[in-house]
């Protein structure tokens, strides 16, 4: 059971963690893009918090993680300004049950944070190259000194990611990253 709690819990993290390569933003000045000059990505994206959260389910289930009533609820915003800012904001809440034998535990994690950085086109097709990212964990979501830590999306080490946009949708996704964030606006 010792064994079988922490791996599970990590495996939670894990799962959290790449919700953050995926991050939500929300810039208040950040304009949708207004003529046919500027990059699809130009606007502020809502998070599909339920596709996200089904893709989350099947990962860890995939792992072949002990895990009942997986839910994630919250929202995310991310914004890609004109003049090459990116910003998300992140509140998510992870919860369920690991089921370890006749032991349950139940799992309930928030995550919330803010991330920022400078994005360009990437030399790629549907590709964002990423800088200068920096994050601040929202201060008034108390972390539980006993709950395993949710790392936070960190752009840092992703230099370029996958984006595919349409007017109303924006796909990305972290090379190798086994989850993608489908936003909209």
């Amino acid at each position: 059971m010792r064994a079988t709690v922490p791996a599970v819990t990590l495996a939670a993290a894990a799962v959290l963690a790449m919700t953050g390569c995926t991050a939500p933003a929300e810039t208040p000045d950040a304009d949708p893009p207004s003529s046919t000059d500027q990059p699809c990505l130009v606007g502020t994206w809502q998070l599909d918090v339920a596709d996200y959260a089904a893709q989350s389910e099947a990962f860890v289930l995939g792992l072949g993680l002990p895990i009942e009533g997986f839910a994630m609820t919250g929202a995310g915003t991310i914004t890609f300004t004109a003049d090459g800012l990116v910003a998300t904001d992140i509140d998510l809440r992870t919860t369920g049950t690991i089921v370890a034998g006749d032991t349950r535990v139940p799992l309930d994690q928030p995550s919330a944070y803010t991330g920022s950085g400078d994005w360009a086109a990437g030399a790629g097709p549907d590709t964002v190259d990423l800088a200068n990212w920096a994050n601040v964990p929202d201060p008034d979501v108390p972390v539980s000194p006993d709950a395993p830590p949710v790392p936070a999306i960190d752009y840092t080490d992703i230099p370029t990611v996958s984006a595919v946009c349409t007017e109303d949708d924006l796909l990305l996704q972290g090379p190798d990253a086994p989850l993608s964030a489908l936003w909209h606006r």
